[in-house]
């Protein structure tokens, strides 16, 4: 009786904690660039920063953190870009940026022959990417704070 007990609890907290895909996808107005290789992520930092965010469509943190995203694209259309990197069908291109926790989001405002550079919460720059990552949900205000200092820093170069 406990092991049947224990499979229905189990079998109820996937079905509500979102680990199933619903195939569910966005509008179709979505300003979110699927990146398919780092060459994507180079070309949209010639026009200004970006916003990069990386996961996986049946991960619940990113499935709540995916309309705020959407709207920052939206909002920041024509000023910076929205990209979102999925692990499961770009892993390698995941791989380039150390993910090991989803959702991992960050804003690049520059790139050279040393690798990219970041923009940290606090408006400063560095290169390396773990002080100017957003790991699990994180909210708006951080996320358009942090471009709008990225933008403010490719203005006044």
């Amino acid at each position: 009786m406990n092991k049947y007990l224990f499979l229905y609890i189990v079998a109820l907290l996937i079905s509500f904690s979102g680990c199933l895909d619903s195939g569910t996808e966005s509008s179709g107005n979505s300003t979110v660039v699927s990146v398919q290789d780092l060459q994507q992520v180079d070309e949209a930092l010639v026009s200004g920063p970006v916003l990069v965010d990386i996961g996986f469509a049946a991960c619940p943190a990113c499935k709540i953190m995916k309309p705020t995203i959407e709207k920052i694209s939206q909002e920041y259309a024509g000023k910076a870009t929205v990209m979102y990197i999925d692990t499961r069908e770009k892993p390698g291109v995941a791989v380039a940026f150390d993910v090991y926790s989803v959702p991992d989001m960050f804003v690049i405002v520059g790139n050279d022959s040393e690798g990219y550079v970041y923009m940290t919460s606090e408006g400063d720059i560095t290169r390396d990417r773990n002080i100017a990552r957003f790991i699990g949900v994180t909210d708006k205000g951080t996320l358009t704070k942090t471009l709008d200092m990225a933008i403010a820093l490719r203005n006044n170069k």
